[in-house]
C-alpha cells in the first residue's frame, strides 16, 4: 500500500465502521479497557463505541465549554436521554423535578418516554409572571425532595432567565443531581458547571454549528464517574454522531465567539427599536429592563450579553402576523429552528400550541449576525405592511 504524508492542522475525517489491530492480545486489551471505562483507551475499536474525528470534536466542545470531558450525540434530544438515563436507576430513581418552561420536544420526552414508558415520578414547577421564584423552588425541593432537576437558564420562547447560580445551590446543598440545557445562552454567556451542575447539554445545531446545516446536541460535564456511564450508555443505544458533522462541526466551532457576539448585539439594538414600535403589543427579550428576569439576566449572564432570540407580540393578531411573514419571508425565512447565520422567524401559538400560548400574534425571532441595518430594515417594513 502506498503511503502518504501531508501535513494538516485538523484531524482527517475517519469513516471506518471498525479499526485494525495487530494482534489478538492488542483487540483484547481494547475491549477490557473499553469495558472498563467507555473510550478511555487511545485504541479505536468500533464508530458505535467512538470515533477519532468525533473525538476530536469533543475535545473542542470541552475547551469552549471549560468542561472537563464533552461528548457528542446525533441530536440534542439524543443527549438529554443520555444525561437523564445516566441517573435512572431500577428501584431507586425516586422523583425527577423539571420547570414547566423548557423546550417542547423535552417536554414530550418526558411524558411519553419517562412517565409513560418509563415509570418515573416526575413533579413540575412553573413560573410566576414569567418569573422563577426561589422560595418557591425551595419549598419545593424540601417538600418532594427531588433526585434530579432539569432546567433551562434561558427558555424557550418567553426567554425567562433562571437564577442558575442560585437554584444550582439550592440543589447541590441538598444532594440533588443537577441537569441543564444551556443552549439559548451557550457558554459565552453562562457555564452551569462551573457552579455545580452535574451535566449541561446544548442543542449544538444551533449555536455551535451555527449555520443551519448540521443537527448534533453535546452532553459536558467533569465527573469521571459519569462520563464513563453516559459513554457506555451512548455505546448501547447508539447515538454516537457522525464523523462528517464531527469535522464540519469542529471548524464551525472556532467562529462561536464572533457570531454569537455579533448576534446578541444585534437582538439588543433591534429589541429597543422594537420596544416602541406602535405595531407591536410587548417584546421579551432579557436585555430589557422591562423583561420580567432582567433582575436574573444581569446577575448569571455578567454584562456577557443577553441572547440572540427576541419574542415580540404584533397587534392585530393571527392576520397582522400573515401580512407581516409574507413581507419578509425572502429576507426572514419561516424555519423552525434557530441559531443559523441568517435571521430566522417562526410563529409561537401555532408551533408551541395556542393553548400554552395564548398569545395569536406572538413571533420568535432568532437574530443572526448579518448586518444589523439590513435586519432592522427588513422588520420595519413588515410591520408596516400589516
Amino acid at each position: 500500500m502506498p503511503q502518504f504524508k501531508a501535513a494538516s492542522r485538523r484531524t482527517p475525517i475517519y469513516r471506518d465502521s471498525g479499526y485494525p489491530f495487530e494482534t489478538v492480545d492488542e483487540a483484547a486489551e481494547a475491549m477490557r479497557a473499553d469495558a472498563a471505562y467507555s473510550q478511555s483507551n487511545q485504541e479505536f475499536i468500533y464508530t458505535r463505541f467512538g470515533n477519532p474525528t468525533v473525538s476530536e470534536a469533543e475535545y473542542e466542545m470541552a475547551r469552549v465549554e471549560g468542561s472537563t470531558w464533552a461528548m457528542l450525540a446525533s441530536s440534542c434530544m439524543s443527549a438529554i436521554d443520555i444525561a437523564l438515563s445516566t441517573f435512572q436507576e431500577r428501584d431507586n430513581t425516586g422523583t425527577w423535578l423539571f420547570f414547566n418552561e423548557i423546550y417542547g420536544g423535552t417536554n414530550t420526552y418526558i411524558t411519553q418516554v419517562l412517565e409513560r414508558r418509563r415509570g418515573i415520578h416526575v413533579e413540575r414547577i412553573g413560573a410566576r409572571d414569567e418569573r422563577y421564584e426561589m422560595a418557591a423552588l425551595v419549598e419545593m425541593l424540601d417538600r418532594v425532595k427531588p433526585r434530579l432537576l432539569y432546567f433551562e437558564v434561558l427558555c424557550n420562547p418567553l426567554l425567562i432567565v433562571a437564577d442558575a447560580i442560585e437554584i444550582i445551590k439550592a440543589a447541590k446543598d441538598r444532594g440533588i443531581r443537577v441537569v441543564i440545557d444551556n443552549t439559548f445562552a451557550t457558554p459565552l454567556l453562562f457555564k452551569p458547571l462551573e457552579h455545580g451542575a452535574d451535566f449541561v447539554v446544548h442543542s449544538a445545531t444551533k449555536y455551535f454549528g451555527g449555520h443551519g446545516d448540521i443537527t448534533a446536541g453535546v452532553l459536558c460535564g467533569n465527573d469521571s464517574v459519569l462520563h464513563g456511564e453516559a459513554m457506555f450508555y451512548r455505546r448501547l443505544v447508539g447515538h454516537i454522531f457522525s464523523a462528517d458533522d464531527a469535522y464540519r462541526l469542529t471548524t464551525q466551532i472556532k467562529t462561536l465567539p464572533l457570531r454569537y457576539a455579533r448576534a446578541c448585539e444585534s437582538a439588543l439594538k433591534l429589541a429597543r427599536r422594537l420596544e416602541d414600535h406602535d405595531r407591536i403589543i410587548s417584546v421579551r427579550y432579557p436585555g430589557l429592563e422591562t423583561h420580567a428576569s432582567h433582575d436574573e439576566a444581569v446577575k448569571v449572564f455578567g454584562g456577557r450579553g443577553f441572547g440572540a432570540v427576541i419574542t415580540f407580540e404584533i397587534k392585530g393578531g393571527r392576520e397582522a402576523v400573515d401580512k407581516f411573514v409574507a413581507q419578509v419571508k425572502d429576507r426572514i425565512p419561516y424555519v423552525m429552528t434557530l441559531g443559523d447565520s441568517e435571521s430566522i422567524m417562526m410563529h409561537v401559538p401555532s408551533t408551541f400550541g395556542a393553548e400554552k400560548y395564548p398569545y395569536p400574534g406572538m413571533m420568535r425571532l432568532s437574530v443572526g449576525f448579518e448586518p444589523y441595518e439590513e435586519l432592522e430594515e427588513a422588520i420595519l417594513k413588515g410591520l408596516a405592511a400589516i
